[in-house]
């Protein structure tokens, strides 16, 4: 596990309510993401998720979304959401170098600035072993780093 990376690179997710309020207007992952699945309805994954800026309201087109990210505080935060909203997600607590979910998948993402919180390339190196795991043969991995900060 590469927590011990990340321990120290986390404290800009500890406020989820104002992680929300930075990005609320940014969604031009999200338009990107729905434009490619269409009207599939094919479960997903999204990694990072965060408070579930993308996953949510996927979700709630009727996608099958599961959710993983590291910090616990962005996963409560996301849950609460997505309870308030209606919508069903499998949200999981864990470090996506060390996945471990129940299913495989067309596709995977990871949008934002996630991808830089992987410090080294031994960790690089095991989140994309990781998404080759519970990805599907002739499947994407989409990592869309644009954002507005």
């Amino acid at each position: 596990m590469f927590y011990h990376e990340f321990e120290h690179n986390l404290q800009k997710y500890n406020d989820p309510t104002e992680y929300d309020n930075l990005y609320a207007n940014y969604q031009d992952d999200l338009h990107y993401i729905q434009d490619y699945i269409g009207t599939k309805k094919e479960p997903i994954i999204e990694l990072a998720c965060g408070t579930g800026r993308i996953a949510i309201p996927l979700a709630a087109r009727g996608i099958p979304v599961f959710g993983v990210d590291l910090h616990e505080g962005m996963i409560q935060h996301a849950i609460e959401k997505a309870s308030k909203r209606g919508v069903q997600i499998q949200f999981s607590l864990q470090d996506c170098t060390q996945l471990q979910l129940p299913i495989t998948t067309n596709f995977i993402y990871m949008t934002g600035n996630s991808f830089q919180d992987f410090l080294t390339n031994e960790s690089q190196n095991a989140l994309l072993q990781s998404v080759k795991k519970h990805l599907q043969p002739g499947g994407h991995f989409f990592l869309i780093r644009e954002m507005p900060f």
